[in-house]
C-alpha cells in the first residue's frame, strides 16, 4: 500500500507562508502590503532600510506616517496612486522621491490590488519599491552633460549639422539656424542639399560618397544660399558615423564661413592680373613713349618747315593749298601721338585756357565720321573757359562718344550738352564748392546692368567682346587729374548718360592763341639745344626770319659752356630753348639747373616730344619761363615768344 504524502491544509498554509517570507527576505526591492486603511500589514527588510527603521517599528502603523514624516509630497502621490489602482488596475513604474538620511532617494513603485474575496473589495495593496537613485543620478548627469555639450555646440562659431543617408537633417546647431534664418524645428527633416546651389551639389555628393571605413573624414569647399538669398562660401569637414556592423548610419558635417577669405583670394588674383597687365602696359608705355618722342621730333621737322614755307607762300598759290594739307595731316598725326602718350604713360595734364565747346565738336565729329550714329549738340554759347589739357579732354570726349556709338549698333542720336553750374558746399557730387563747366553725353542704347555700374571705371573691366577695358578707366583718370568728377546713370533698354564736371577758369582766352597768323618780330640772341640737327636748322630758320641771331648746341653740356662764355661777352643770350630729353647726354632739366647757377635770371623755354612729362606740366617749378611741346609751328613758336617778350610785330 502506497503511503499518503499529501499535506494537510494547515501544513500547506504554513508552507506557503514560509515560502512567501523567504521571498520577502531575499528581495532586494522593498515590499509592503497595506490594508484598506493603508496600515502596513506586511513589510520586508529592504523596505525598512529605506527609512532606516526596524520591522516592529513599521508593522501595524500607517504608511502615511512614514511618507509624511520624510516627504510631504509622497502621501499625496500615494493617494493619487490608490485612485488609479481602483480605476485602471495595476500601476507600474510610479516614481517617488523621498528624502532620507539627508539624501534624496528615487524609487520606482509597482502597485496592485490583491484579488477580491467573495465579491468584496479587500482594498489590500501590495507595492514593490525599487531604488532607482543611481539610475536617476546617471540620467541627470547625462542630461547635464548633454546640456553642457549642447551649449558648447550652440556657442560654436562653426555650422554643425548631422544628416542620415538620403540627406535628411537630424540635428543642427544655433549657428546653422542663424546662417539660413530658419528655426531648429523647421530644419529638422529638411534635405541637406536644399541650401546648396545646383551647380555645387555634384561636388558634395561625390565627396560624401567617397566616405568609408578607410577614409571616414573628408573636407571640401562649396557655396550655400544663406538668408536673403546671399551666396556665401563655406569649408566643410564631413565625417561618416558607423554602427556596430560597420554600416554608415549618419554623417556629421562641421562648416566654417570662408566668404571673406575667398573674396580676398579673388581680389588678390584680380590684383595680380591687373599688376601683370599694368607691367605689360608699362613696357608698352616705355616703347610707345620712345616711339612717340621720335615721331614727334620727325613731325616737328615737317610741321616747322611746312609752317615756315607757308609764310613764304601766297594764299592764292597752288603750293599754299598743298602745304596746308600737309600741315593738317601733321597736326592730326600729332594728336594720335599725344593720345598714345596719354594712354600709355598718363601724366600731369599740360593745361591751357580753352573754350571746351570747340574740343567737344571736333572730337565728337571726328569719332562719328562714317558711323550710323549722329551727334546733336546743345552747347552753351556763353560757356565759361576751363584750364585743360586739350589732348586729354579730346580723348575723354572720344572715349565717351565711342562707347555711346557702340551702345547703338542700329544707329541713333548722341546728345552732347554743356552748361555753366555753381556747386554748393553741401553737394552730392563731392566736389569743392565753386564754378564748374558740366558736360553731358547721352545715348539711347542698350544701357548698363546695375551690377556693372560700380565697375565701369575699373581698369580692365569690359563687357565687350573686343577691347581692353581701359577707355573709361583712362577717362576717369583724366577727369580726376583735372580736379573734376565723372558719374554715370543708366537704365537697361533706355540708354546711358555720362556727366563730367571741370572747374571753370578765371582766365580769358588770348586771341592770338591757336591762330595760324600769329607773328613775332624782334631781335636778340637765342641759344638752341637739341640732339636733332634738322630741328636745330628748322628752328634757327624760323627765329632768323623773326629777326633773332641763333646759336646751336647738341646737348646740355655744350649749351652750358656756350652760355657761360657769353656771360663774359657783350653779346649775351636773351633766351635759351632746351630739349628735355637727350639720349646719352645732358637733357634740359639738368641743363637748367646748371644755367641757374650761372645766371639766376636766365630765360629758358623747355621743349619735348614727351608732352606728358611732369616738367612740361609744371615748367615754372623747375625754373623755365615757357614751354613748347613738339611738334610746333612757326605760329606756336611766335606765341611763346610773345608771352615771354611781349607782343611785337
Amino acid at each position: 500500500m502506497i503511503g499518503n504524502n499529501r499535506k494537510s491544509p494547515q501544513e500547506a498554509t504554513q508552507h506557503t507562508i514560509k515560502f512567501f517570507e523567504s521571498l520577502l527576505r531575499a528581495s532586494a526591492d522593498g515590499i509592503v502590503i497595506t490594508d484598506s486603511s493603508q496600515n502596513i500589514v506586511v513589510v520586508n527588510e529592504s523596505f525598512c532600510n529605506i527609512f532606516g527603521k526596524h520591522r516592529r517599528e513599521i508593522v501595524e502603523t500607517s504608511l502615511f506616517i512614514w511618507l509624511d514624516q520624510l516627504d510631504a509630497g509622497a502621501s499625496n502621490n500615494w493617494i493619487a496612486l490608490e485612485k488609479r489602482l481602483r480605476i485602471r488596475g495595476p500601476c507600474p513604474d510610479n516614481e517617488f522621491s523621498i528624502t532620507a538620511e539627508d539624501q534624496i532617494k528615487h524609487f520606482s513603485v509597482n502597485a496592485s490590488l490583491l484579488d477580491q474575496i467573495a465579491d468584496e473589495d479587500t482594498g489590500i495593496i501590495i507595492s514593490i519599491w525599487r531604488n532607482i537613485t543611481e539610475r536617476k543620478q546617471a540620467e541627470k548627469a547625462l542630461r547635464e552633460s548633454e546640456e553642457q555639450y549642447r551649449a558648447i555646440v550652440d556657442d560654436s562659431p562653426n555650422l554643425i549639422c548631422r544628416f542620415i543617408p538620403g540627406w535628411i537633417i537630424t540635428f543642427v546647431n544655433k549657428e546653422y539656424c542663424e546662417c539660413f534664418n530658419i528655426p531648429y524645428e523647421k530644419l529638422i527633416g529638411q534635405n541637406f542639399l536644399a541650401f546648396i546651389p545646383e551647380e555645387d551639389r555634384g561636388l558634395i555628393k561625390a565627396n560624401i560618397s567617397a566616405l568609408n571605413a578607410d577614409s571616414p573624414i573628408h573636407s571640401h569647399e562649396h557655396r550655400v544660399v544663406s538668408k536673403n538669398n546671399e551666396h556665401r562660401w563655406q569649408r566643410w569637414t564631413n565625417r561618416a558615423l558607423f554602427d556596430e556592423k560597420g554600416e554608415i548610419v549618419a554623417y556629421q558635417s562641421v562648416g566654417s564661413d570662408i566668404t571673406e577669405r575667398k573674396q580676398a583670394e579673388e581680389e588678390r588674383e584680380k590684383l595680380q592680373v591687373q599688376l601683370q597687365q599694368r607691367q605689360k602696359l608699362e613696357s608698352i608705355g616705355i616703347l610707345a613713349g620712345g616711339i612717340a618722342h621720335d615721331f614727334n621730333n620727325m613731325l616737328g621737322i615737317i610741321t616747322g618747315n611746312v609752317s615756315y614755307a607757308l609764310y613764304r607762300c601766297k594764299p592764292d598759290e597752288e603750293l599754299f593749298e598743298v602745304l596746308s594739307d600737309i600741315q593738317e595731316g601733321a597736326r592730326q598725326s600729332h594728336k594720335l601721338a599725344k593720345q598714345l602718350l596719354t594712354f600709355a604713360k598718363g601724366g600731369v595734364p599740360i593745361k591751357k585756357t580753352v573754350n571746351i565747346n570747340q574740343i567737344i565738336r571736333e572730337a565728337a565729329q571726328f569719332v562719328t565720321r562714317g558711323a550710323s550714329t549722329q551727334c546733336k549738340f546743345d552747347l552753351s554759347e556763353d560757356i565759361w573757359t576751363t584750364d585743360v589739357d586739350e589732348g586729354q579732354i579730346n580723348q575723354v570726349i572720344s572715349n565717351l562718344v565711342i562707347n555711346a556709338n557702340q551702345a547703338m549698333p542700329d544707329g541713333g542720336f548722341i546728345r552732347i550738352e554743356t552748361e555753366n553750374i555753381m556747386i554748393e558746399p553741401d553737394n552730392v557730387i563731392a566736389l569743392p564748392s565753386g564754378l564748374y563747366v558740366k558736360v553731358t553725353v547721352k545715348d539711347h542704347g542698350m544701357g548698363i546692368p546695375e551690377n556693372h555700374l560700380s565697375k565701369i571705371f575699373d581698369p580692365y573691366f569690359s563687357t565687350k567682346q573686343k577691347g581692353n577695358g581701359l577707355g573709361l578707366a583712362t577717362t576717369y583718370s583724366i577727369i580726376k587729374k583735372h580736379d573734376g568728377d565723372i558719374s554715370v546713370e543708366s537704365n537697361l533698354g533706355k540708354g546711358t548718360t555720362v556727366y563730367f564736371y571741370l572747374p571753370a577758369s578765371d582766365k580769358i582766352i588770348r586771341q592770338y592763341e591757336g591762330s595760324s597768323k600769329t607773328v613775332h618780330r624782334s631781335h636778340g640772341k637765342i641759344l638752341l639745344m637739341d640732339d636733332q640737327e634738322p630741328i636745330l636748322k628748322m628752328v634757327g630758320r624760323m627765329l632768323n626770319r623773326m629777326g633773332y641771331e641763333t646759336s646751336s648746341a647738341t646737348d646740355g653740356s655744350q649749351a652750358v659752356r656756350m652760355y657761360k662764355e657769353s656771360q663774359f661777352s657783350e653779346n649775351q643770350f636773351d633766351l635759351v630753348v632746351l630739349d628735355l630729353t637727350v639720349p646719352g647726354g645732358m637733357g634740359g632739366l639738368k641743363t637748367i639747373i646748371e644755367l641757374l647757377k650761372i645766371d639766376p635770371k636766365v630765360k629758358a623755354v623747355v621743349s619735348s616730344g614727351y608732352s606728358n612729362d611732369p616738367v612740361m606740366a609744371n615748367y615754372e617749378d623747375y625754373g623755365f619761363c615757357g614751354i613748347i611741346p613738339k611738334p610746333y609751328t612757326k605760329a606756336q613758336l611766335s606765341e611763346v615768344l610773345n608771352r615771354i617778350f611781349g607782343e611785337k610785330g
